[in-house]
């Protein structure tokens, strides 16, 4: 066990420009599924990906996103506010009841109170300001993955009769 805790607790190779006593995403986790519009965002992601070792897919509709997560089981989807001829609160509900429940990060120009109530009224995990910075990516997606972990690790409640 403390093998494992230590090993999510290590910063990944070659993110020297990351906080050192910042945990990296793990390595061996499911992959990521990023349904992000913008080249400059997609860019970003993917140099986090080579740096950290993770694991990105990128998609480019919401039933494309849908599909993979429940295939990969992906325990973190990336989903752009401004998707072309989609409403994102649709989006979210949509991307958040894949099967394995997975915590849905919005990524929006826009970020304020009221827009994180909607993000968790709609089954969403949390937001994180455009443009994109790696530290927050890091920093956010590493919550939500370890959020989402210890959810399925959960033993159910016994029902009281």
């Amino acid at each position: 066990m403390w093998k494992s805790l230590r090993s999510f607790l290590r910063v990944g190779k070659g993110s020297q420009d990351l906080q050192r006593d910042q945990p990296a995403i793990p390595s061996s986790a499911k992959p990521i599924v990023a349904l992000i519009i913008g080249e400059q965002d997609r860019a970003l992601l993917t140099n986090i990906a080579i740096r950290t070792g993770i694991d990105i897919r990128f998609t480019d509709s919401c039933g494309e996103a849908w599909t993979i997560a429940n295939q990969l089981e992906a325990p973190v989807i990336l989903c752009d506010r401004d998707l072309p001829g989609a409403e994102w609160r649709d989006v979210m509900q949509i991307l958040a009841s894949a099967h394995q429940r997975p915590s849905v990060i919005l990524t929006s120009r826009v970020v304020d109170d009221y827009l994180w109530q909607e993000v968790i009224r709609n089954g969403g995990y949390g937001v994180l300001p455009k443009p994109l910075r790696e530290e927050d990516v890091v920093r956010s997606v590493r919550l939500a993955w370890s959020y989402w972990s210890s959810v399925m690790t959960m033993s159910p409640r016994p029902l009281k009769h």
